[in-house]
């Protein structure tokens, strides 16, 4: 009996380590059903657990053990509505034994849940967080949004192109099938990707700031040009 129990707990630790370790998942969906809050101005600008500062206009999420950095699907299994955040702080620590998700207020708006406060909603992880190699060289996207439809994601790429050439659609398989990301970038600088966050935001995009190695980077992802070769800073300038 202690035999068996020490192999379990044996079995469970080395499952966190490989998610803490960004070297695999002991589930390809990881998956958790729980209750979901938000957070908004009350916390705007606050130092979160990745160093960064809280904006509740921001595509985010906090989670109490999904490592920095994870990318997770939302659901309000109501209606259906989903959305995919990136996990960069710490939380829920109220009612914890039923939360298990405290979203930005434009993620808990993009589901339906703002007026209500809480909701059940189904937690999907839909990629971890990658770790670069010894000397590997970082770069940097602003993800615009995620779509099931490939018509929806193509119309926001359109829209987005016209103003920043390195716009692209990356598609990738989910629990559901495959959805699409709209991105732009990767920049050499996070310089860089902020000013076209603050712009995309200004035009009313929900975006996040994503910070990848080298060899994460999309296949469908424009070649990363140096910073001064670059035309988003340029295009980030206009009004």
């Amino acid at each position: 009996m202690h035999k068996t129990r020490r192999r379990f707990i044996m079995f469970v630790a080395g499952v966190l380590f490989m998610l803490v370790s960004g070297q695999g998942q002991a589930d390809p969906w990881y998956v958790e059903h729980g209750d979901a809050s938000w957070d908004g101005k009350q916390f705007q600008g606050r130092k979160t657990a990745d160093g960064d500062r809280f904006s509740q206009h921001d595509m985010t999420a906090a989670h109490r053990t999904l490592p920095l950095g994870t990318k997770v699907m939302v659901e309000n299994p109501e209606t259906g509505k989903q959305v995919e955040v990136k996990i960069n702080d710490r939380g829920p620590y109220a009612q914890t034994k039923r939360r298990i998700i405290d979203l930005s207020r434009a993620a808990a708006d993009s589901i339906g849940m703002v007026q209500v406060g809480t909701k059940r909603v189904r937690v999907v992880m839909t990629e971890t967080a990658h770790k670069p190699g010894p000397a590997e060289e970082t770069f940097y996207e602003v993800q615009v949004g995620a779509f099931v439809e490939s018509d929806e994601a193509n119309k926001v790429l359109e829209v987005v192109h016209e103003r920043f050439s390195e716009a692209y659609i990356a598609p990738r398989d989910g629990p559901e099938g495959e959805y699409y990301r709209v991105r732009v970038g990767p920049f050499a600088t996070e310089d860089e990707a902020r000013q076209v966050a603050k712009v995309l935001q200004r035009q009313g995009y929900r975006i996040f700031l994503d910070e990848i190695p080298a060899h994460a980077v999309p296949p469908q992802a424009p070649h990363p040009r140096p910073e001064k070769a670059s035309t988003a800073k340029q295009q980030a300038k206009k009004p």
